[in-house]
C-alpha cells in the first residue's frame, strides 16, 4: 500500500527522509516528492509549504501524480490548545476544521465548508487505530482529539482559548484541515498527527522553534513504526 505523508517544513520529514530506501526524486512544478521503501510499504514524502494554499495545492499535485497512493499523513508540528495536552505530546487528530472559515452568513455553521455536510473532516479510523498501536509501541504520549487549521500562528491566550471552545479543538496547525479536505474530495483515508511544540501563548514562536526538532522526531518514530504494522 502506498502511503503520502506531507508536511509544511523540511525539518518534519529529514528523518523519515533519511529512512528510505530506494529513493526517487520527482518535481511536480514548485514542489518536490521522494519515493521509495520504509518497512517493506511504499512511501511518497512531500514538502508543501507553510500555509492552507500550499498544503492542497501539493496535495492535489501529489494526488494527481501518483493515483497509485492509497493513503495520506499530515505530520508536522502544533501548538496545543486544550484537553489536557502538553508540549512534546502527540496531538492525534479524530477530526479536523478550518477555524477560520466562516460562512456562517450564508446558513453553515462556522468551520463548514460548502459541499460538505459538516464542519469537521473525520480521520481514517483504520489508520487511527494503527497510529495508536505505533504511538504506544514507541511509547509516545498522545491525545486524541480535534485538529483545527487557519492562516494564522496562535501566539495568544486569547485566541487559542476561543478556537478550543469554539470547536473543542487540542492543538491549531495551518496544514491539516485542507489537507483533509482534498483526501475527502478524492475519497482517500486521511491522518493528522501533530507533536505539540508550544501552548498556544506569548512565547509560541520561540518554544516552535526550540523543540521543532525533537518534536519531529518523535513523529517519525511513530510513522515507520505504522509502516511496518
Amino acid at each position: 500500500m502506498e502511503t503520502l505523508v506531507i508536511a509544511a517544513l523540511e525539518e518534519e520529514i529529514s528523518d523519515l527522509l533519511a529512512s528510505l530506501k530506494n529513493s526517487e526524486r520527482y518535481a511536480l512544478g514548485p514542489f518536490e516528492v521522494f519515493r521509495g521503501d520504509l518497512n517493506g510499504e511504499t512511501l511518497l514524502l512531500c514538502r508543501c509549504g507553510v500555509g492552507k494554499t500550499n498544503a492542497a495545492a501539493a496535495t492535489s499535485a501529489v494526488l494527481t501524480a501518483f493515483p497509485s497512493v492509497k493513503r495520506v499523513i499530515n505530520t508536522g508540528v502544533a501548538g496545543g490548545i486544550g484537553g489536557g495536552i502538553k508540549r512534546c505530546d502527540v496531538a492525534l487528530g479524530i477530526k479536523t476544521v478550518h477555524h477560520d472559515y466562516d460562512q456562517t452568513p450564508d446558513g453553515y455553521r462556522k468551520g463548514q465548508v460548502d459541499g460538505f455536510d459538516s464542519e469537521f473532516f473525520d480521520a481514517d479510523a483504520k489508520m487511527l487505530e494503527l497510529m495508536e498501536c505505533a504511538l504506544k509501541t514507541e511509547n509516545i504520549r498522545y491525545v486524541k482529539g480535534v485538529i483545527a487549521s487557519g492562516d494564522q500562528f496562535i501566539a495568544s491566550k486569547e485566541k487559542a482559548k476561543r478556537i478550543n471552545a469554539e470547536f473543542g479543538a487540542i492543538a491549531c496547525d495551518f496544514e491539516s484541515a485542507p489537507i483533509a479536505q482534498v483526501c475527502a474530495l478524492y475519497k482517500l483515508p486521511f491522518l493528522s498527527m501533530r507533536a505539540i511544540s508550544d501552548d498556544g501563548g506569548d512565547d509560541a514562536v520561540s518554544s516552535f522553534y526550540e523543540f521543532l526538532h525533537s518534536a519531529a522526531e518523535k513523529n517519525a518514530r511513530a510513522i515507520r513504526a505504522f509502516m511496518g504494522m
